[in-house]
């Protein structure tokens, strides 16, 4: 007995630190997301109290966003030659100092540096979060990481609307940043706590590390995403700016290809992901975003641009959506056990995509309320797809053999190349997911607007016993017969606008479900020799 005191002492402070380390990914990756998330949702009010052009206060969310896309993957680098553990401690810092830091920004220039520096620290917490996933959780409870891991961008997208809100009313726009650092604090506590402690490597004279093409490779797709970002508002190819980014990116990673082949570097693995169903599933994972742009965008706009409601009025559907999330995360992780990733990724796609074909059918009546419903299933439905995608994903590494699985010899590079390539898809896809949705609303809103307008000539009977009975109405308030007529007109093409954007999100909802099933039929090709974690002991 007195020997299975300290057994037993062991394996409870195993427990606690992957508890904790799951944790540690939890609130990595959620910061990442959140961040992005409430400077979209809150850059309306940064702008009226930072006193900023519409053009400077855009700026904001994409030198973030473009800071993530840069250092995604090159915190692979960084982590094979530091240890995943290290650069996580070292960034959660600056970037809780870049926080603390954000709110005392008393000119615009700096406030762009420290968001530079914001979103080169959080950059590394979603590919080196996973990689501990892969490394140092066991596989028989890898599930429950996965569902820490998807919960950062499910729930965080989902809840930002709703944070925003609360934070702006009872607090101020500091309050945002201040958050942030203080859950930062937590990541780095959980970080140090819950992440094993390894030795640096060391180093090996016989092999040569090229750090240049990795470098530009992240130049480059950094560029690329800043020209995707700012395309729509700058009208694409008719600004010099957007030129200027688009084919500086291109050159970058035209020229990491060339760097690659002539000096490739070894803690680049690239060969495991040219198999078949890795390369389905990255395309799969690519669209992902997608369908989560159901509550992301549309539902959103439609309430807030159609409808009329500020944030804390749509804050909480999407709180649902959120709560819901992080409540189904852990039965679609404990599913996992014993089910098919590719089964339940198959029903979670075809969910969003039912639901988004009822949504279609949206009317201009529809309410907070009438989307609760639809929200419960794009809630259910976007937690199948994005745990069965990520476990099918996982699952991939595991039979290449770079994940240690019952005594077999893990390939570090392997591991952190995945995570690496699994972020710049994401990010990539879900950027171009964006700027085509909010390129397409635009579009379907003046198309169904030039249709409605031919509908409403005001030569039709219809239409010109609309536009007396509104004169009419208005005939008590005024005595001025142009005014009259004028308010009666305003009425009509306020009334034309707001159907023809309900048309638009209706296309849009029609794109979702079409696009659900070209998903359905890409997962029918793929095929997983290890299709769940119940073999591993």
């Amino acid at each position: 007995m007195a020997e299975e005191t300290p057994q037993g002492s062991s394996a409870a402070a195993s427990t606690t630190h992957v508890i904790i380390g799951v944790l540690a990914v939890l609130l990595g990756g959620g910061l990442s997301t959140l961040n992005g998330r409430l400077l979209t949702v809150a850059l309306p009010d940064l702008r009226g109290v930072l006193h900023l052009s519409v053009e400077q206060a855009a700026w904001i969310p994409t030198t973030y966003n473009m800071a993530i896309m840069f250092i995604g993957a090159f915190s692979v680098y960084l982590g094979a030659l530091l240890g995943a553990r290290r650069v996580l401690l070292a960034c959660s810092l600056v970037y809780l100092v870049s926080c603390v830091l954000l709110p005392l920004a008393s000119r615009y220039p700096a406030l762009i540096t420290l968001q530079l520096i914001a979103g080169v620290s959080s950059g590394t917490f979603y590919p080196l979060t996973l990689s501990f996933i892969l490394t140092n959780l066991p596989p028989r409870v890898a599930h429950w990481g996965l569902a820490a891991y998807s919960l950062t961008i499910l729930f965080a997208a989902n809840i930002a609307s709703w944070v925003t809100g609360w934070l702006l009313d009872d607090f101020s726009w500091r309050a945002i940043f201040w958050m942030l650092g203080f859950v930062a604090l937590l990541m780095f506590l959980c970080v140090r706590t819950g992440l094993p402690r390894t030795p640096l490597p060391n180093p090996n004279p016989k092999m040569h590390i090229s750090w240049r093409g990795l470098l530009y490779w992240s130049f480059g797709l950094a560029l690329i995403f800043g020209a995707l970002d700012i395309g729509e508002r700058v009208h694409w190819f008719d600004s010099p700016t957007y030129v200027a980014l688009l084919t500086a990116g291109l050159f970058l990673v035209l020229m990491s290809v060339v760097r690659r082949n002539q000096d490739p570097n070894p803690l680049i693995a690239l060969p495991f992901i040219r198999n078949r169903s890795t390369v389905l599933l990255a395309g799969v994972l690519f669209t992902f975003r997608l369908f989560l742009l159901s509550t992301a965008l549309l539902i959103p706009q439609f309430l807030g641009s159609v409808k009329g409601l500020r944030d804390e009025q749509v804050g909480p559907v999407l709180a649902l959506v959120a709560v819901l999330q992080f409540g189904l995360a852990w039965i679609v992780a404990a599913s996992l056990r014993d089910a098919n990733a590719r089964l339940i990724m198959a029903a979670g796609f075809g969910l969003v995509g039912l639901t988004a074909f009822l949504c279609s059918h949206l009317t201009i009546d529809w309410a907070p309320a009438t989307f609760a419903p639809y929200a419960f299933l794009f809630a259910a439905g976007e937690s199948l797809a994005m745990l069965g995608m990520v476990a099918a994903l996982v699952l991939q590494v595991i039979e290449s053999g770079a994940v240690p699985a019952q005594g077999k010899p893990g390939r570090p590079a392997d591991v952190l190349t995945f995570s690496g390539f699994f972020h710049t898809v994401r990010i990539m896809g879900g950027q171009i997911a964006t700027v085509l949705m909010v390129h397409l609303l635009g579009e379907r809103t003046k198309f169904h607007a030039a249709m409605l307008d031919r509908a409403t000539d005001p030569s039709r009977l219809a239409v010109g016993g609309f536009l007396r009975e509104a004169a009419a109405g208005f005939s008590s308030g005024s005595t001025d017969a142009t005014h009259i007529t004028g308010l009666a007109g305003y009425v009509l093409g306020a009334s034309v606008q707001r159907q023809a954007a309900t048309l638009a999100f209706a296309d849009l909802f029609s794109i979702i479900a079409w696009g659900a099933v070209v998903v359905l039929i890409v997962i029918a090709f793929v095929r997983l020799r290890i299709s769940s974690f119940k073999g591993f002991a």
